[in-house]
């Protein structure tokens, strides 16, 4: 698959974190982004610095996340299983494994979805 990825610059954020980890997380996001989308959709990636925290988030235009799902996402082996997904591959373990890297450093993972408008990805880290 092809689409745009589009890196919204942002200051330099300084962090106390394992760079190996979080590079796991922002890559799981990415790739669900990526897999998640029709060809030739643009993704957003962006950080910020908000109320003591480093904010990342990862936007998709994909098929988006019914919302009685979304409290689930983060749950070992959970898959969004509809005809929307059903040719997708995966374990379920991404999110979760990401959501276990976020919380160990004291941060939050979350999502915003609607179906058929993508969704945005978010965690935050302490400054």
């Amino acid at each position: 698959s092809t689409q745009d990825l589009f890196f919204q610059p942002c200051e330099t954020i300084n962090v106390y974190a394992d760079k190996v980890k979080i590079n796991h997380v922002i890559s799981n996001l990415l790739n669900n982004a990526v897999k998640y989308s029709p060809n030739g959709v643009h993704i957003e990636i962006r950080c910020e610095h908000k109320n003591g925290f480093a904010q990342v988030s990862i936007k998709d235009q994909g098929i988006g996340i019914p919302p009685e799902d979304q409290p689930n996402l983060f749950e070992r082996y959970y898959r969004v299983q509809n005809q929307n997904t059903k040719h997708i591959s995966g374990f379920g373990i991404g999110l979760y494994l990401s959501s276990e890297i976020v919380k160990a450093h004291q941060g939050k993972i979350w999502v915003e979805s609607s179906v058929g408008d993508g969704s945005t990805f978010y965690f935050t880290l302490p400054v």
